[in-house]
């Protein structure tokens, strides 16, 4: 639109020239130069942690609307007045392994709070979460914080401390005796391996009996359930979910019930130099976060003195 005039002033014009040189250079800069900057800023400026723009824009065009069945799926397990049914429709959904599956799970947890006062659909729902591993963890997170700071202490911790308030000092004690009388290693293994496994059938057997007997106003927090489903994930250390698990541990601001969960957590995941810090906690603790912290303490000089990798 303006060639003709740029034409007839000629070089006295400073910027968009109708030269062949000016053309030429402004060919070279709006058709190679500026797209291959373009193309090089979108494949490598991180615009969030170990993703570029390039990767986001590829990964909006890969995804696909959510199947029908999950949807439907999700909707029935939302609405099912049976236990049962929703015991089973958490069981398929955790069965998909999808992000679609953990998005209706999710679901679940926001939509229907009832499902955190009956143990059994807890523990499908805790154990369902667990499963997908990290992928959970930042929307988990994020419901942990939003608890309002004024139910913060009173916030109950999950079932589950029927076991250690009445037989772990007697496996213990049998473990102790197993090693004192079998001479031979093979066969003191083979004892300790029976002997570990009856432990993990009793745990099982009391957790079930202890979810359905526990009060729904005990077993109905939020907080508590998921510091249980992170207890519960097999997806080995994870640096985000351990500076969540330092941060609540040392927050005065939660229940000792939380704090006590979250110690546990530090001493699955933690590293040699969260020893310390564990042990600074038995500094005026009651009696709960006492234990708890000897429990981490006893989990984290285990795992340490064993050489865990990168601990």
């Amino acid at each position: 639109m303006t060639l003709a005039r740029r034409r007839r002033r000629g070089r006295g014009q400073l910027l968009n020239r109708a030269d062949a040189r000016s053309r030429f250079v402004k060919f070279v800069v709006g058709g190679l130069v500026v797209p291959v900057a373009a193309l090089w800023a979108a494949a490598r400026v991180e615009v969030r942690p170990h993703e570029t723009p390039l990767s986001l824009a590829l990964r909006s065009s890969l995804v696909t609307p959510p199947a029908p069945g999950v949807e439907r799926l999700g909707a029935a397990v939302r609405s099912s007045k049976s236990r049962e049914v929703t015991v089973q429709g958490i069981a398929a959904l955790r069965s998909l392994g999808s992000d679609e599956a953990l998005g209706q799970l999710l679901r679940v947890l926001d939509e229907r709070p009832a499902v955190l006062r009956d143990g059994a659909e807890r523990e499908a729902l805790s154990k369902a979460l667990a499963s997908f591993g990290p992928r959970a963890v930042p929307e988990l997170v994020r419901r942990f914080d939003s608890v309002p700071v004024a139910e913060r202490l009173r916030a109950p911790g999950p079932p589950g401390d029927l076991y250690d308030r009445t037989f772990a000092g007697a496996f213990e004690a049998a473990e102790d005796e197993v090693r004192r009388r079998a001479a031979d290693p093979s066969q003191q293994g083979a004892e300790l391996g029976r002997l570990q496994a009856a432990r993990a059938d009793l745990q099982r057997a009391l957790a079930a009996v202890e979810a359905d007997v526990t009060p729904p106003s005990a077993a109905a927090g939020l907080p508590g359930f998921v510091l249980q489903t992170f207890l519960r994930m097999d997806a080995g250390p994870g640096d985000d979910l351990l500076a969540f698990a330092r941060r609540v541990a040392a927050d005065s601001g939660w229940s000792e019930a939380v704090r006590g969960e979250a110690i546990l957590l530090v001493g699955r995941l933690g590293t040699k130099d969260d020893l310390e810090r564990t042990f600074d906690l038995l500094d005026g603790a009651g009696p709960l976060l006492e234990a708890r912290a000897l429990q981490a303490i006893a989990a984290l000089q285990q795992r340490v003195g064993a050489g865990d990798p990168g601990r």
